[in-house]
């Protein structure tokens, strides 16, 4: 399992590295749109959890690749202390060209894996990633960082995440990986991700977020506009998510 996991990690590393489109210096015109368009999909999560960022101070993007998010969130709010990682070094090295679009400067990069940041005991407000979390694979592991380094009364969430239920899974997980071979895709079950949450004593909670604008194809659009218009078929089949963990005041030191 450990060499597995070795090869999947190594694969993503060097995707940032050799992909035409998001290797440093390459970028494309059409990811940078792309990224752009989820910027919106980026605000309006946080506007949907109505977080407080007058009471934020030092914030985390995990899994953050070229720090496009990270970017944003620093042009919205520039007093915040932001921090972008990702697994892959070669990706943050693109942070710059964000850096420069929008007119900021992030506090401060480096590469790391999920589970295994630099970040101090009880040290951050909050946490966020943007369409990565799937990525992870040690889930448990970083919910147990999370835990760790947030603040009490700090949270974290998974935003744009795939969801699916157990029973969809083998199904699901076909489809993403086909969809995208050169690197390995997955989806996020909440009810393991739930269980997790509860063994560090965190609070959990999942919104369903169905957006779709800024899909691929007709039939990807069609989906997701069916799951918008009918909220209960979103706790049946795959579909979009935000994935909320927070410290609660009364959760002791780990």
């Amino acid at each position: 399992m450990k060499d597995k996991l070795k090869k999947i990690r190594e694969k993503e590393i060097l995707f940032w590295k050799f992909s035409e489109e998001e290797k440093p210096g390459a970028n494309s015109l059409r990811m940078v749109l792309e990224k752009i368009s989820m910027g919106k999909i980026l605000l309006d999560s946080l506007d949907i959890l109505n977080i407080n960022f007058t009471n934020k101070k030092r914030v985390l993007e995990l899994g953050g690749g070229q720090g496009w998010a990270s970017c944003i969130l620093k042009k919205k709010y520039p007093n915040l202390h932001i921090t972008t990682t990702d697994i892959s070094s070669f990706a943050l090295e693109s942070v710059t060209d964000w850096e420069k679009l929008f007119d900021v400067k992030v506090d401060h990069k480096y590469s790391c894996l999920s589970e295994k940041t630099k970040e101090n005991d009880n040290s951050t407000d909050f946490i966020f990633t943007f369409a990565s979390a799937h990525h992870f694979i040690t889930h448990k592991e970083t919910i147990k960082e999370l835990s760790r380094i947030l603040k009490k009364g700090g949270s974290a969430v998974y935003i744009f995440e795939p969801v699916t239920q157990k029973f969809w899974y083998p199904l699901a997980f076909w489809r993403v990986n086909k969809k995208r071979p050169e690197i390995r895709e997955d989806l996020l079950i909440p009810s393991d991700l739930k269980k997790m949450a509860t063994q560090e004593k965190l609070d959990f909670k999942i919104i369903y977020t169905p957006y779709f604008h800024s899909r691929l194809g007709f039939i990807e659009t069609l989906y997701y506009l069916i799951m918008s218009l009918f909220p209960f078929l979103q706790f049946i089949f795959p579909s979009t998510a935000m994935v909320f963990f927070e410290k609660n005041e009364s959760s002791s030191n780990l």
